[in-house]
């Protein structure tokens, strides 16, 4: 343990236990902590305690989510370290908010929170000014050469829309979404047939449950 704080961090998650496990870790670390499981309690630490550093993880439960708090954080210290946690490889599955993710951030997967050589390198990145963003929040998966264009429409097919629909929903032509379809099973391997949206949906669900 260090001797002195080198900051005050707030960790935010709506599963007490992941809080304490990265609390005690950044506490190790020298770092002075403060715990919340909503995003409102995160909002009024951040402020409070002055942070330099926020780890937020990025689906909350109910309400807003983790990207909200970083959104509030960064407004008023635009230089704050962000760390998101998420339990997905590729968290943009969810749709909640990817694109308003700051590329600067950090991520760290639930399975590696009791590591705390993850744990210091995640943080390391996100507060380093020369690395910030280079661990790229989209890890190693089946959907990482899919755009962000490609994941929203992966979510329409898993939710059984016909090109019709998709295209109306997306103001664009059955055409284009044709194209998408088409380019998004060459990304991910699908072959052409009567069974590629069934399969392009269960790639979407077996992402979405972390598999």
């Amino acid at each position: 343990m260090t001797g002195s704080s080198v900051g005050s961090a707030v960790v935010v998650d709506d599963e007490p236990l992941i809080c304490s496990i990265i609390a005690e870790i950044l506490e190790a670390e020298g770092w002075a902590v403060t715990q919340a499981q909503d995003a409102l309690s995160a909002i009024t630490a951040v402020k409070a305690t002055s942070a330099r550093l926020v780890i937020a993880d990025i689906d909350l439960g109910m309400g807003p989510t983790g990207i909200d708090v970083v959104q509030r954080a960064r407004a008023d210290n635009p230089s704050i370290g962000v760390v998101f946690i998420t339990n997905l490889a590729d968290p943009r599955i969810t749709g909640k908010g990817w694109n308003t993710i700051p590329n600067d951030a950090s991520y760290i997967v639930k399975t590696e929170i009791s590591s705390t050589t993850a744990l210091r390198a995640a943080v390391t990145e996100a507060l380093d000014v020369r690395t910030a963003g280079s661990r790229p929040l989209v890890a190693q998966t089946a959907t990482q050469s899919l755009s962000n264009a490609q994941i929203g429409v992966l979510k329409l097919v898993s939710q059984g829309l016909t090109n019709d629909e998709i295209a109306n929903s997306r103001a664009t032509t059955i055409r284009a979404v044709e194209r998408l379809l088409s380019r998004m099973m060459i990304a991910a391997n699908i072959a052409p047939g009567p069974s590629a949206r069934v399969q392009l949906a269960r790639l979407y669900w077996d992402q979405l449950n972390g598999r």
